[in-house]
């Protein structure tokens, strides 16, 4: 899969999709608590952030890997909320971020699906450096992988360079 990003908000999409079902939704782990069973929120839902450089990374310690996945991947119940209007709706989304959200610096959309998340579906992950990125991959390597095609390992600035001034 290829992975495009904004360079403003930080936010991927499959290739050069303007579809959000291909818009890519990440969730931050701590590498030393990552495990290969489903991800889990700190609530009875798993955060995914649609802007992970803006939103999820702006006050986060070190350690932290983002395991990504295409929208319109995810399965169950899910809400995506955007400066207080929300939607459960992925035909909603784009009206939701309005027609500029890939280029602001300030988005804080998040995807809140309720209950777990299989690891088996994460395609993209994450780390804020090299070694993180080899840690993660280290342990998810066994883990098998319930999509078409392999899953894809990047440091965080591969994926979310800064822009150039």
């Amino acid at each position: 899969m290829k992975i495009h990003t904004w360079l403003t908000s930080g936010l991927a999409a499959r290739d050069n999709s303007n579809d959000p079902s291909d818009y890519l939704v990440w969730f931050p782990a701590k590498l030393d608590s990552l495990t290969t069973g489903p991800l889990v929120g700190e609530s009875a839902s798993v955060p995914f952030y649609l802007t992970p450089k803006t939103s999820a990374l702006t006050e986060t310690a070190e350690g932290i890997v983002l395991l990504g996945v295409p929208l319109g991947e995810l399965e169950g119940s899910w809400r995506a909320d955007n400066q207080g209007n929300s939607t459960e709706s992925i035909d909603d989304i784009a009206g939701l971020l309005g027609d500029n959200f890939a280029y602001r610096n300030d988005g804080a959309a998040v995807v809140q699906l309720r209950g777990e998340f299989p690891v088996e579906k994460v395609q993209v992950v994450a780390g804020q450096n090299r070694p993180d990125t080899k840690r993660a991959k280290d342990l998810l390597i066994d883990v098998p992988s319930d999509f078409p095609g392999e899953r894809q390992f990047h440091t965080m600035p591969e994926l979310f360079p800064d822009e150039l001034a």
